[in-house]
């Protein structure tokens, strides 16, 4: 079984026993036979319109497993250019690590940060972009710096942002916007007075459900359409489902709170979006010195150099984690 999924990722075209037979050193009529067993379990199908046969989600999981053990135990990790970011700002990091993912792989790259509440930072700032519209941008212990903007329910003057941002960096520098939340809500009953408004406007601002949600990037949307594994009928589905993000986005941010720290593998279809069922997700977590923020990976046809594409997965993953951290790069 594991051949014929392989051979059917190279070729993308039914499988037939007189395929396997010589690589198998069995007859084709032996072959035929264990074909039949394997499609009664699930693991095959038969199209209507040829002799060969297809593998089935249920064959793709089980051959995966062999991937990934061969990968543990020899696999060389997949070639990657050196990236030297002009600055460590998280969004151009982002943009340029998800451009050479998407390129190389020649799938859909992503990336999925939890949170900006989970990072320590060194200092903070609140920029009035607009009415009702506010930037904040986060500088870590790591000088890498992430920013996000927001819109909020009080048209908030400019002086007084200012203000909050001096305060949280003076008062909550190396805490995590989590932690200072904690902090400021406690300091509404304690602290005196002339102090309450100041913490009130500041709980309210960090209370907004647009600072507070998960971000989702991607890259190569492109690589799809001109990919000859999906229907072009589904494509324009494909990247509707994507730009809406909030069902993918809500799936990644279960997917994370688990403990696996190994490459997840999930098909589009166990992610509840029915327009990604052709389609398969590869992704790993990276790291804000040794937390978990989120995951960086790709999206693309469910029949893939899944060997190439999980090592490319893993490494990016690790290599953007060391960079994020200060790290020495290992290149």
């Amino acid at each position: 079984m594991n051949c014929l999924v392989k051979i059917y990722v190279d070729t993308h075209k039914p499988v037939g026993s007189g395929q396997l037979a010589p690589i198998v050193s069995l007859s084709p009529a032996t072959v035929r036979k264990d074909l039949q067993q394997l499609e009664s379990y699930g693991f095959l199908f038969k199209p209507a319109t040829s002799s060969g046969r297809v593998p089935t989600n249920r064959a793709l999981k089980f051959y995966l497993r062999k991937v990934m053990e061969d990968l543990d135990n020899h696999s060389e990790p997949a070639d990657m250019p050196v990236i030297e970011p002009r600055s460590f700002d998280f969004n151009s990091l982002s943009d340029n690590f998800l451009s050479v993912l998407s390129n190389q792989t020649q799938n859909i790259g992503f990336l999925f940060l939890h949170s900006i509440f989970d990072l320590n930072f060194r200092w903070i700032k609140f920029i009035k972009v607009g009415p009702h519209r506010v930037m904040t941008v986060i500088q870590t212990l790591n000088d890498c710096t992430f920013s996000k903007i927001f819109t909020t329910i009080e048209n908030y003057p400019e002086p007084d942002l200012r203000e909050w941002g001096n305060i949280l960096s003076a008062d909550f520098r190396g805490r995590t916007l989590h932690n200072t939340f904690k902090k400021i809500r406690n300091r509404l009953f304690k602290e005196k007075e002339k102090y309450k408004k100041i913490y009130k406007e500041l709980y309210n601002l960090l209370s907004n459900e647009d600072l507070m949600t998960a971000e989702l990037f991607f890259k190569g949307t492109v690589n799809i359409l001109d990919s000859d594994l999906v229907n072009p009928q589904k494509v324009k589905r494909v990247v509707e489902a994507l730009e809406e993000k909030v069902a993918l986005t809500n799936f990644l941010n279960d997917i994370l709170r688990n403990g696996k720290s190994t490459p997840n593998i999930v098909f589009g279809s166990d992610t509840g979006i029915s327009d990604l069922e052709d389609f398969i997700l590869i992704f790993s977590k990276f790291y804000y010195s040794k937390y978990p923020i989120g995951n960086i990976g790709i999206i693309g046809p469910k029949f893939m150099p899944y060997p190439y594409a999980i090592s490319n997965v893993e490494r990016f993953s690790s290599y953007f984690s060391q960079i994020l951290s200060h790290k020495p790069l290992e290149v």
